[in-house]
């Protein structure tokens, strides 16, 4: 397993990285390289990284939750959660609403952001109240929206209306359902949207060769992409993920495909880590075939970060990746390597595949 890792370190090309295995009840979580390409101080499972497009997992599995209490169904219009007062626009072309699962599965219909002008999303940055109206405003204005469930558009402005649905349904601000229903029992004290200033002198440095992000509050886009996390955090999440018995209750809605590719017209921006035979609520699946078992996979990328995590439900082993290397296009070789651990750990249930490993993920770091 080591060796595994290390390779997956390797192909990151990274001045750091931050990794998460688990392999039944068994987890461990690795550092790898430096928190800063400036400073010795080796990075480690305390690490803080952002995980990008991986927090729409966190949407995902807070929407199955709420499905599973019957606070939603998947079905429910989008509009039924809209702010007091909000007017849904009127289409050139009538068409069905959209569906909190068509937001969950990409086929919403909606682009990938909500933008007030050229490469400015009308969102961006700004706090979660002001971030909501912003996008709710601007969706009353979309008056030529594709037929939902027609085709496959990958949208950040969808997970991001899909996080204010859930907010309204259960009450209370998006980061705190997602702790009260996920990351609080789990005891993932790292996962949020809101990092404190200890968290953040923990954050990774970002893409040396890009503009440096600040560790800053990003619970208007929480739901798409704005937590932070890291490996430990990652590790405990991965294994309740691929707990026995996982399959049951939320897990069920979670890690079910509600969308195969070949039923849609069009699929754009699904394909990252290999192509996408079919859609869950955010995790994107490749079917099973000769010597590879069926996998759910997810990645992320942006603000000088990339992310993968992918899971082998059946054989409970799963792999999270995060690392500083934009610049060099290392997603794909690495979501190869983190895909290659997985079969191997699948393909052995019955050995202790994880050196070292503990009840609970250790903290450790290398290189």
């Amino acid at each position: 397993m080591a060796l595994a890792t290390d390779a997956i370190f390797a192909e990151s090309q990274a001045s750091g990285a931050v990794v998460a295995v688990v392999h039944g009840d068994q987890a461990r979580a690795i550092g790898f390289g430096r928190i800063n390409p400036g400073e010795a101080r080796p990075a480690d499972a305390a690490t803080l990284v952002r995980l990008e497009s991986v927090s729409k997992l966190f949407a995902g599995e807070l929407l199955a939750d709420l499905a599973s209490r019957g606070q939603v169904k998947l079905s429910d219009p989008l509009a039924l959660y809209a702010p007091p007062g909000w007017q849904a626009p009127v289409q050139q072309i009538p068409a069905p609403p959209i569906t909190l699962a068509n937001l969950a599965t990409h086929t919403s219909g909606l682009p990938r952001e909500a933008t007030a002008g050229p490469g400015k999303a009308v969102d961006e940055g700004q706090p979660a109240t002001l971030a909501s109206a912003a996008r709710w405003a601007w969706l009353a204005q979309q008056k030529r929206l594709p037929v939902p469930g027609a085709g496959a558009i990958y949208s950040n402005v969808a997970f991001d209306l899909l996080g204010d649905a859930l907010a309204k349904a259960s009450g209370s601000a998006y980061g705190d359902a997602l702790n009260a229903a996920v990351t609080g029992p789990l005891g993932m004290a790292d996962t949020t949207a809101r990092p404190s200033a200890e968290q953040c002198r923990r954050k990774m440095a970002s893409d040396p060769d890009r503009k440096p992000f600040p560790c800053v509050d990003q619970s208007g886009e929480a739901a798409s992409g704005g937590l932070y996390s890291t490996a430990g955090d990652m590790a405990l999440w991965l294994r309740a993920e691929l707990a026995p018995g996982a399959e049951q209750g939320r897990r069920s809605i979670s890690h079910a495909v509600y969308v195969r590719r070949d039923q849609l017209a069009t699929a754009i921006g699904l394909d990252h880590a290999g192509p996408a035979d079919g859609i869950g609520l955010a995790w994107i699946e490749q079917d099973a075939s000769p010597g590879r078992p069926r996998l759910l996979e997810k990645t992320g990328g942006g603000d000088g970060f990339l992310t993968f995590v992918v899971i082998d439900p059946v054989h409970r082993a799963g792999v999270f990746v995060g690392f500083n290397n934009v610049s060099g296009h290392r997603l794909g070789a690495v979501a190869e390597a983190a895909d290659a651990l997985v079969i191997l750990l699948g393909s052995e249930p019955d050995s202790i595949a994880i050196p070292g490993a503990a009840p609970m993920p250790t903290l450790g770091s290398a290189h």
